[in-house]
């Protein structure tokens, strides 16, 4: 029976990966969270669910990461910031507590498998993407979420150091939005702008089921028309925009309460 790590079920993309493995009956999932309260106020259907287990901590922490890791099939890694935070850097945490994690169990457990990441990231660090978008539309976004990009880049370059003994696929989706499950299909030649987080969650499952994408880029897109548009985009970007230009506006706005 399949056994899955998903980092960052509280967000939108692993709330809704978690969602989706617990309805199949042969899935159990190791889920890596900092609050489990916060994790069964969102996802209260799994308190009482066998197959799910919980590691709730911090990320640094080695032993926890790896007991969360050990003997699983895939790991979904979610963690991730909408937030153009000036020098955010939690893709990059993330990817160092993966790779120190297996090395770890590497070391120990020289027997182990190694899991596949499936690393969510974005089109927008994908040259053969984002060319497709209109230019001003690309310099809009690589400006009013720069600094997340530039950390999702350096992230996925680490990875990329460990390519001889880690396998990771770069799930890079367009703009994501909030709706239901449509249908999905997955592209290595475009990207799609919107796409839900519901479709998002079980094109990165088909990923793992399928295999062989390791070390690829590859979009998620909806396979219908239908798709809800993030009215909630346009505010992001001009607040990405003020924190790229003056990043000294954003750690005003945090000592004013107002981010």
């Amino acid at each position: 029976m399949p056994l899955y790590a998903v980092l960052g079920a509280t967000g939108a993309t692993g709330s809704n990966i978690l969602k989706l493995l617990t309805k199949d009956p042969q899935n159990t999932i190791n889920v890596y969270v900092r609050s489990k309260q916060k994790l069964l106020a969102q996802v209260p259907e799994i308190t009482s669910n066998k197959r799910v287990n919980i590691f709730a901590g911090h990320l640094s922490d080695t032993a926890l990461i790896a007991s969360c890791l050990k003997n699983t099939d895939a790991i979904f890694s979610t963690v991730a910031s909408n937030d153009n935070v000036p020098g955010t850097h939690i893709a990059q945490d993330t990817a160092q507590s993966i790779v120190v994690a297996l090395m770890d169990l590497r070391m120990t457990e020289p027997q182990t498998k190694i899991p596949t990441i499936i690393w969510l990231s974005s089109a927008s660090v994908n040259p053969k993407f984002y060319k497709q978008e209109p230019a001003f539309v690309h310099w809009l976004l690589s400006h009013a979420f720069s600094f997340v990009y530039t950390d999702l880049e350096h992230a996925e370059n680490y990875l990329k150091m460990h390519q001889k003994w880690l396998k990771a696929v770069f799930i890079q989706p367009g703009g994501l939005c909030e709706d239901k499950q449509r249908g999905h299909a997955l592209s290595l030649e475009r990207e799609q702008t919107f796409t839900s987080y519901a479709d998002l969650a079980a094109g990165m499952i088909e990923v793992a089921e399928k295999g062989g994408y390791d070390w690829q880029g590859v979009a998620v897109v909806p396979a219908t028309g239908g798709t809800a548009i993030e009215w909630k985009t346009p505010g992001r970007v001009l607040r990405g925009l003020t924190f790229h230009f003056a990043p000294w506006s954003y750690w005003l706005a945090k000592s004013l309460h107002l981010q």
